[in-house]
C-alpha cells in the first residue's frame, strides 16, 4: 500500500475518531455506519484498490451514486493519497468515457446495471488490467492503464484529493482539482453556514458529484459533527419517513423539490420542524414564506461557486441579507448588465482548474487577492451583499448543476433542419429555472425529432423543457 500520508478527508475523519469517539454518523439505505466503521471499510476498500495498483496521485473515478460506499471510496481514495473523480451514474456511460478523455484514470469503481452488465467502453488508447467486484458488495472495480498522451499531459497540483467538473462560458468543461487545505476551507465554511452540530441529521437527495450538493452536504458533514443521510428520489420520499423521529434534520435540496416537500405536508395537514436549505442564490425571499407555512424553521440560500466553494449565506426572510461564509469577504465590482455589480470574492477557497479559467470569467482573478464570481448583486451602502440579482454571462443554473445557453444553442444548430435557435430560462414565481428554447426551421420538422437530438447531445439537465417555432 502506499506510503504517503492519508488526504484531508481520511485524516479529518481519524482525528474525529481519535476525539470524539466512534459515534453513527452516515446512514444509508442498506446500513448505518460509525466513524470508527467508516474508517475500517475504508482501510478494506484501500487494500483492494492499491491491490490492483492504485497509488498516489492517480485518478479513480467514482460512479455510485448516493450510497453510503461513496463516501467509504472518498476515504479510500484520500487514505492512499490517491484522487477520487465523482460522476453520476444516473447518465450512463457517456459521462464516464467523457472524463476519460479528458483525465488519465487509473480506476473505475462503479454500480452496475444489474448482474451480468457489460463494461463500459473507456475509449481509445485505455487498457484493462483487471476487473473485479469489491469483496462482500456488488461494486465492480475496473483496473486501467490510461493512454500515455493523456497522462503526460495531465498533471494534477501537489496535494489534490478532489476533481470535480464545472462548466464554463461557451460550455467549456473544466475539470477543478481540490487540495486538501481548499476541501478544509470550503468544509469550514459549510458547516457554519448550516450551523450543523452533534445533534443535526444532514439530508440530501439530489446527486451529490453536484459541488453544490457536495459541498454543503459531504465537506459540510465532514468538518462537524453532524450525522450524514444518503437518500435518492424526491425530497418528499427521502425526508417524510424520518422526520416524525428526529427533531434537528437540515434538508438541502432544489427549491422545487422543497417546495413539493411543502405542498405534500400541506395536503397531510401537518408540519415539520426541519430546516430546508436551498444552493440557488437568486431564490426570491417570498419563497421563504411558502416554505415556512408547514416547515416551521427558517429556510436557508446558499451563495455558491463551483471553482471556489461556499461564498455566503442568508435566512430567506424579508430584508435579511447575505451573511459571507467563514473566511470569506465579498465587494462590489464593476456594474453589470443585468443591475448592479459584480460580486467579487477574496477566500482561501481557491482551486486549480485545467483547462485553465480566462481572464474575467468566473473563479479567476480580478484585482488580486479579488476573484471574479459572475454573480451581480445588489449591496447596500455598509458594503453588505442585499440581493443576488443573477449572472448575464449565459451561464445558468438547473436543477443544481451549471449550464451554458451558448452551448445549447450550438449544439441544437447541428440539427440539418434548424436554421436559428435561441435558448431562454424561464423562472416561475418560486424561483425554480426551466430551459427552454425557441427556433426557426428550414423547413417541417417534426418536435419528437428536436426532442431526439437533444436527448442525444446534451446532458439530461440541459435538454430543454419546451420547444416554441418562430416563423420568419
Amino acid at each position: 500500500m502506499s506510503t504517503a500520508p492519508p488526504g484531508h478527508m481520511y485524516a479529518r475523519l481519524a482525528e474525529a475518531v481519535a476525539s470524539k469517539g466512534a459515534a453513527r454518523s452516515v446512514h444509508g439505505p442498506e446500513s448505518t455506519l460509525s466513524r470508527h466503521g467508516l474508517l475500517l471499510r475504508a482501510d478494506k476498500r484501500a487494500r483492494e484498490l492499491a491491490a490492483l495498483g492504485v497509488g498516489a496521485g492517480e485518478l479513480v473515478a467514482l460512479s455510485l451514486g448516493n450510497v453510503a460506499e461513496l463516501v467509504v471510496m472518498l476515504l479510500s481514495c484520500s487514505k492512499l493519497g490517491a484522487i477520487a473523480v465523482p460522476v453520476d451514474p444516473a447518465h450512463g456511460e457517456r459521462l464516464l468515457r467523457d472524463t476519460a478523455s479528458r483525465l488519465p484514470l487509473r480506476a473505475v469503481v462503479r454500480r452496475p446495471r444489474g448482474q451480468e452488465s457489460p463494461a463500459p467502453d473507456y475509449g481509445e488508447g485505455y487498457g484493462c488490467r483487471a476487473r473485479r467486484r469489491l469483496q462482500g458488495s456488488l461494486l465492480a472495480v475496473d483496473a486501467l492503464d490510461p493512454p500515455a498522451a493523456l497522462a503526460a499531459a495531465v498533471t494534477p497540483p501537489p496535494g489534490a484529493e478532489l476533481v470535480m467538473e464545472a462548466r464554463g462560458i461557451g460550455g467549456v468543461v473544466r475539470d477543478v482539482f481540490r487540495t486538501g487545505a481548499h476541501l478544509r476551507a470550503v468544509g469550514e465554511a459549510a458547516a457554519a453556514a448550516l450551523q450543523l452540530h452533534a445533534g443535526a441529521r444532514l439530508l440530501c437527495a439530489q446527486p451529490l458529484i453536484v459541488p453544490r450538493f457536495f459541498d454543503p452536504v459531504i465537506l459540510g458533514w465532514l468538518a462537524s459533527e453532524a450525522q450524514l443521510v444518503m437518500a435518492e428520489g424526491p425530497a418528499a420520499d427521502a425526508v417524510l419517513p424520518l422526520a416524525s423521529h428526529h427533531e434537528d434534520l437540515v434538508v438541502v435540496d432544489s427549491v422545487r423539490q422543497l417546495l413539493e416537500l411543502a405542498r405534500a405536508l400541506k395536503a397531510r395537514g401537518t408540519t415539520l420542524g426541519l430546516t430546508p436549505v436551498t444552493p440557488h442564490a437568486t431564490v426570491p425571499i417570498g419563497t421563504g414564506k411558502a416554505l415556512g407555512q408547514t416547515l416551521t424553521r427558517p429556510a436557508r440560500q446558499l451563495l455558491l461557486l463551483e471553482e471556489i466553494g461556499v461564498l455566503a449565506q442568508r435566512v430567506l426572510q424579508r430584508g435579511a441579507a447575505f451573511e459571507p461564509a467563514l473566511g470569506v469577504t465579498l465587494r462590489p465590482g464593476a456594474p453589470m448588465q443585468i443591475g448592479g455589480h459584480e460580486v467579487l470574492v477574496h477566500t482561501a477557497q481557491v482551486a486549480t482548474c485545467r483547462p485553465p479559467i480566462p481572464h474575467t470569467e468566473p473563479g479567476s482573478v480580478a484585482e488580486a487577492p479579488w476573484r471574479h464570481t459572475g454573480y451581480a448583486g445588489r449591496f447596500g451602502k455598509d458594503g453588505q451583499l442585499l440581493e443576488v440579482l443573477g449572472r448575464d454571462d449565459g451561464l445558468v443554473n438547473l436543477e443544481g448543476r451549471r449550464a451554458c445557453l451558448d452551448n445549447v444553442e450550438e449544439v441544437m444548430l447541428e440539427h440539418p433542419g434548424l436554421e436559428w435557435v435561441r435558448a431562454h430560462v424561464q423562472i416561475d414565481a418560486d424561483g425554480d429555472p426551466s430551459l427552454w428554447l425557441e427556433y426557426r426551421a428550414c423547413g417541417p420538422v417534426a418536435l419528437p425529432e428536436l426532442e431526439e437530438h437533444a436527448i442525444g447531445r446534451l446532458p439530461p439537465f440541459m435538454v430543454p423543457r419546451r420547444f416554441a417555432r418562430q416563423d420568419g
